[in-house]
């Protein structure tokens, strides 16, 4: 039987990357677990609704409370998607029943407070100067972040002593780390540590483009650069003691020097390059806390550049139960099967529902649908002549829906039948997540 993973909260990058790493896992049942509406709720097919709101400052009745909910879907695991909820479920893990894929809670604590993460490894891995409250730095720009939090949240860069004091004296500062500016590139490192607390895997990559504090344009540095940085993973995990998938950050100051930003416990959402070069951090993270020790990962060999932008993901309140789509410029396209199309009727094809062609297509067709090897697809194939209507062909009885590149095509069948009807670029709100 699979084992059920509930991911909380599910509307983090954090949740999105587990969810497509282990979406297709043979060994694992998603949930996600939502205190509020979000992005999640078009992301989890399974999800657990109305939990208790758990952040840095939950207590263990919360913990408990969170538990009473969630006991009845008997959990084998509680993923954390975020920083704080990690910290917290590591701090107060007796009070779950299922297993938490968090490391022990001494590491989840430090990496949680970025002057504890300094404080531990100042001998170990480069850090930036850090400034004293009372202490006026003598050199600007300096940076500001908060010692506890993610992100960009709450970062600013001050470039004069006179805008330091005033921040500093309107109280602006107050749970912040003050640090020397570093200029330079930024990089991550993905990393995996197993059971046994080896070191399997690190890898860096460059953050070309960060938006809110998010990666969302980055590719790996080549392996002559890269043995500095897992050097600094081997020293880093043998001071903190790290499970599964983690991460650490670090930016070059103006002389080039490597210093250290912040390290995590959990993966990291841009992760998702590393995925796909076979090394499936998610994945290996509930493998190693259910007990299995991961010896050796697989990796290809080849360039790969990630980039990110916001998707779309739609719930739409139609009822179909069958699809007559249209062939040229529609499902076929630049000489080439529409992929996107072409998904959505394979989806519609998991479901049971009636495909239908229909279409005027000047020449011979079979030839053209053997080529594109989609011939099998449908239950039916019209190919019309000169005069004859669309509309005619389709059954109103089958409770369809029409899809075509053609506005006429549509405004025919739309004033004739009343049926949805769709242009290929609309048809994304048809697919499931």
């Amino acid at each position: 039987m699979k084992k059920k993973v509930l991911v909380y909260p599910c509307g983090t990058e954090i949740a999105f990357e587990i969810y497509n790493s282990v979406k297709y896992s043979t060994h694992f049942e998603l949930y996600g677990g939502s205190s509020g509406y979000d992005h999640g709720h078009f992301v989890y097919k399974n999800l657990v609704t109305n939990l208790p709101f758990i952040t840095d400052s939950s207590s263990r009745e919360d913990i408990r409370e969170f538990n009473r909910i969630i006991k009845e879907y008997g959990f084998d695991i509680i993923y954390p998607a975020m920083d704080g909820v990690l910290t917290v479920f590591a701090r107060y893990r007796d009070e779950l029943e299922p297993l938490v894929a968090a490391p022990e809670t001494e590491t989840a604590e430090i990496v949680r407070v970025k002057s504890k993460t300094y404080s531990r490894l100042k001998r170990v891995v480069p850090v930036p100067r850090l400034y004293e409250k009372e202490e006026l730095p003598e050199n600007y720009p300096v940076f500001v972040k908060p010692d506890i939090g993610q992100g960009s949240a709450g970062a600013n860069r001050i470039d004069t002593k006179e805008e330091y004091i005033r921040l500093r004296e309107s109280g602006r500062l107050d749970g912040c780390l003050v640090m020397e500016y570093l200029g330079g590139r930024e990089y991550t490192v993905d990393c995996f540590t197993n059971l046994e607390g080896e070191l399997i895997f690190a890898r860096a990559r460059i953050r070309n483009r960060i938006k809110s504090g998010i990666s969302v344009n980055a590719e790996f540095i080549d392996a002559e650069a890269d043995r500095k940085f897992t050097e600094y993973a081997k020293r880093i995990n043998e001071k903190l003691g790290q499970r599964g998938g983690w991460f650490f950050q670090m930016r070059e100051a103006d002389c080039g020097e490597l210093k250290l930003l912040e390290v995590a416990g959990r993966i990291a959402g841009a992760s998702a390059i590393t995925r796909n070069i076979g090394v499936n951090l998610p994945l290996l993270t509930l493998f190693t806390h259910m007990g299995i020790d991961i010896e050796e990962v697989l990796i290809n060999d080849y360039e790969i550049e990630l980039d990110r932008a916001l998707c779309n993901s739609y719930r739409i309140e139609l009822e179909y139960d069958s699809v007559y789509v249209d062939f040229d410029d529609t499902l076929v396209c630049d000489g080439g099967v529409n992929l996107s199309l072409v998904a959505f009727l394979y989806q519609c094809l998991n479901e049971s529902k009636k495909i239908f062609l229909i279409t005027r297509h000047k020449g011979e067709l079979m030839p053209l649908l053997e080529e594109y090897r989609i011939k099998a697809l449908f239950d039916e194939i019209f190919h019309l002549k000169a005069g004859e209507k669309k509309s005619e062909c389709i059954d109103s009885k089958l409770n369809p829906i029409f899809i075509d590149d053609s506005y006429g095509e549509r405004k025919e069948v739309k004033e004739r039948l009343n049926i949805p009807v769709f242009d290929v670029a609309m048809t994304e709100c048809l697919m499931h997540h």
